[in-house]
């Protein structure tokens, strides 16, 4: 009877935690889905990814993202819309692949370039104290060979490429057209002051999905 009562005591302990686990995730995907939904309708994202993760391959990538925001970035800093913006994108599709493309070739590869402006998952990211949640976003992608190096990204609207988030910060310009698309609530969760609180929840997220789901948040190229 001892016997017994133990294993049932033991039982409930790992029902109780499972249960907990599950109300924990549920919450916690609710909120990150949320913060994800406000956001996704709001920015465009640009994203390079490269061939492999040698050394010169993401030399390559860099090499690109530096050629195409140059060409992108006189235009897309008068952008007032983001439908403005996508048509803009949509417009300079070939050409951004034809740059890309000659970068390519100047570095002696023949990789094939993919460029395209569509959905994709995108984990748990920050942008200098910017925190983005994990969830599917609009981006302009840009696909180098066969995709399967470490990315880049930035926001192409609002126009965050054009900030050196190198130390950590946004620049205040950049927050305020953040600002401009995000009511107070939107843009205090990913620009807070102390937004390590939530930088932490979404990468619970991700991290409970993974272990749960075993996701695989690499995007596919095409």
């Amino acid at each position: 009877m001892i016997r017994i009562n133990k294993h049932v005591t033991q039982l409930s302990i790992v029902l109780i935690v499972v249960c907990l686990f599950a109300g924990c995730k549920v919450g916690l995907d609710l909120y990150s889905s949320q913060v994800n939904k406000a956001l996704s309708s709001k920015v465009i994202r640009f994203h390079v990814v490269a061939n492999s993760d040698t050394v010169e391959d993401q030399l390559l990538k860099q090499q690109v993202r530096d050629e195409i925001i140059s060409y992108m970035e006189p235009m897309l800093e008068d952008s007032t819309s983001i439908e403005q913006t996508r048509s803009l994108i949509e417009q300079n599709k070939e050409t951004i692949e034809e740059l890309a493309q000659i970068v390519v070739k100047r570095n002696a590869k023949d990789y094939p370039v993919y460029v395209g402006l569509d959905y994709a998952n995108f984990p748990t990211k920050s942008y200098g104290d910017i925190v983005f949640p994990a969830g599917r976003y609009e981006a302009c992608r840009i696909i180098i060979g066969e995709g399967k190096g470490e990315n880049w990204w930035c926001v192409m609207y609002p126009p965050l490429c054009y900030v050196d988030a190198s130390n950590g910060v946004v620049p205040i310009e950049g927050k305020e057209e953040l600002k401009k698309e995000l009511n107070k609530e939107q843009y205090n969760l990913v620009a807070h002051a102390n937004n390590r609180e939530y930088h932490i929840r979404f990468k619970i997220v991700d991290s409970i999905n993974k272990r749960l789901h075993k996701a695989n948040y690499k995007e596919v190229p095409r």
